[in-house]
C-alpha cells in the first residue's frame, strides 16, 4: 500500500544560522522542501499544515511591498521576475470554486450581423417607411475570439499555479489548454488589457489582474524550471509583521537625526537618521518596539541577544521621544524575539512572555526606557495575527512589557 504523503515530512524549521536561514520553498531535484521560520511549530496533520504553508506564503509576499517601499530592504538580487504568490493562491481558490472562465458579460455593438439585442435597439432612432419602422442603429451581441483564448489562458495559468503550489491543495485536476504559445506571452498581456477595459464586473478584473501577473512572471519562459519562493533576510518580514500588527503611529516621527556643520560649508547637512521599527502609541504612553529575529528565544544562550549598538539604538529613540517630541507620561522599550511556546527551553506556554531586560553600563538615569524589556513572542502566533486569523493579546503585550518598573521597586 502506498504510504500516505504527510505535507509535515517536507518542513523544516530553519535555525536562521549559516547555511539555514532560508526561509519559504524550494523546489528541488529530489522534491519539493518548505522552510519555516526560526521558532514556528510545525502542525502534525495535514488541514493545519496546509493552512500554515498558505499562511508562510502570504508573509513571503512581503518581499515585494518591502522592496517598493524601502531601499533598505534588498530583499531580492538581480532583475528576476516577481513570482505571484497571492496571485497563485487566488487562481487556484478560484478555479477551485468557479471552474474555467466563461465570459457572462455580454458586449453590445452597433451592426448588423448577429443576434439583436431589442431592448438596446428600441431606444435608437427610427424612422417609418411604408407603415414599417425602420431603426438607423442596431445593435447586436458580440461573440469574440478573445473570449476563447481568455478560457486558454486561464487554463495556461491554473496549471502554472499547480505546478508551484498545487501539492499544497492535493491532487488538483488539471485543464487542458489547447492554443498557447509562450513566444506569444506579449500578445495574451495585451488580450487581458483590452479585455479588462471593456470590463465593468470586479470579479472579472480580479481574474484578469491575477492572470496578468502570472503571464508577466512567466515571461515566456518554460514553466517547468520552478523558481523558489522565499528569502534569506526573513529578519525584514518579522519587522514588518511586528509593525503591522502592533504599531499605530508613522516611525517617521520618531527618527533621531544629526547634523555636520563643516567649516568649508555655509550650512549644516543631515548625517543619516535613526530608524525605529515599531511605534506604539496607547494613551499617554509610548512603546518603542523593535524585532529582532535572533536566536535567543530557540537557543536560550544569552551571546544571540542584541548586542550594544541595538541597545543603545532604543535608548536613543527614547531620549528622542522625551526631548524633542515630549508629550508622554510613560516611553517604554522592548525588543520582540521570536520562539515557539509549544517547545522552548524556558518552559514557558504563553504566546507573549517577558523574560527579563536590558541597560547600559554607561548610563546612570532610572527612566523607563533605559530599560529594554525582552519579550519572547511565538512565531506561529504573529504569523497567525498578521493574516488576521487571531488577536493579536494586545493588553497581554503590554503588561509584559511593563514589568519592567518592577526593577524599580
Amino acid at each position: 500500500m502506498k504510504k500516505k504523503f504527510d505535507l509535515k515530512d517536507i518542513c523544516h524549521v530553519s535555525s536562521n544560522s549559516f547555511n539555514d536561514d532560508y526561509v519559504g520553498i524550494k523546489f528541488l531535484e529530489d522534491g519539493i522542501k518548505v522552510y519555516f521560520p526560526l521558532g514556528y511549530e510545525i502542525p502534525s496533520n495535514n488541514s493545519d499544515c496546509r493552512k500554515s504553508i498558505i499562511k508562510l506564503l502570504k508573509t513571503i509576499s512581503i518581499e515585494k511591498k518591502l522592496n517598493k517601499s524601502d531601499s533598505k530592504y534588498s530583499l531580492t538580487k538581480g532583475k528576476d521576475r516577481e513570482i505571484p504568490i497571492n496571485s497563485f493562491l487566488w487562481i487556484i481558490n478560484d478555479y477551485l470554486n468557479n471552474g474555467l472562465y466563461n465570459d457572462k458579460e455580454k458586449i453590445y455593438v452597433k451592426g448588423k450581423n448577429g443576434k439583436i439585442n431589442w431592448k438596446k435597439t428600441l431606444n435608437t432612432k427610427f424612422y417609418v417607411s411604408n407603415s414599417s419602422v425602420i431603426y438607423l442603429d442596431t445593435y447586436v451581441e458580440k461573440n469574440t475570439l478573445e473570449d476563447n483564448i481568455i478560457t486558454d489562458i486561464h487554463a495556461y495559468c491554473v496549471n502554472i499555479s499547480i505546478d508551484y503550489i498545487g501539492w499544497i491543495f492535493g491532487n488538483i485536476p488539471r485543464p487542458n489548454y489547447n492554443n498557447i504559445r509562450t513566444d506569444k506571452i506579449n500578445y495574451y498581456i495585451a488580450i487581458i488589457n483590452k479585455e479588462f477595459l471593456q470590463s465593468f464586473e470586479d470579479k472579472k478584473k480580479e481574474l484578469l489582474l491575477n492572470l496578468k501577473k502570472i503571464l508577466e512572471m512567466t515571461g515566456g519562459k518554460n514553466k517547468n524550471n520552478l523558481k523558489n519562493i522565499g528569502t534569506n533576510n526573513y529578519k525584514y518580514i518579522w519587522e514588518y509583521m511586528v509593525k503591522s500588527v502592533y504599531g499605530n503611529l508613522d516611525p517617521k516621527l520618531y527618527f533621531p537625526n544629526s547634523k555636520y556643520k563643516l567649516i568649508y560649508l555655509e550650512n549644516a547637512i543631515d548625517s543619516t537618521k535613526l530608524r525605529p521599527d515599531t511605534i506604539l502609541e496607547v494613551g499617554k504612553d509610548l512603546y518603542i518596539l523593535d524585532a529582532k529575529y535572533y536566536k535567543y528565544g530557540v537557543t536560550k544562550n544569552p551571546s544571540d541577544l542584541p548586542n550594544t549598538d541595538s541597545i543603545q539604538k532604543q535608548i536613543t529613540y527614547g531620549d528622542h521621544a522625551k526631548n524633542k517630541i515630549n508629550k508622554h507620561e510613560k516611553i517604554f522599550n522592548a525588543f520582540i524575539i521570536p520562539y515557539n511556546k509549544y517547545n522552548n527551553k524556558f518552559g514557558l506556554e504563553k504566546s507573549i512572555e517577558y523574560v527579563g531586560f536590558a541597560k547600559s553600563s554607561w548610563r546612570n538615569s532610572n527612566e523607563l526606557y533605559d530599560h529594554i524589556s525582552i519579550i519572547l513572542m511565538d512565531t506561529r502566533f504573529l504569523i497567525d495575527c498578521y493574516n488576521r486569523q487571531q488577536n493579536n493579546e494586545l493588553s497581554k503585550l503590554l503588561a509584559s512589557i511593563q514589568k519592567i518598573v518592577d526593577t524599580f521597586e
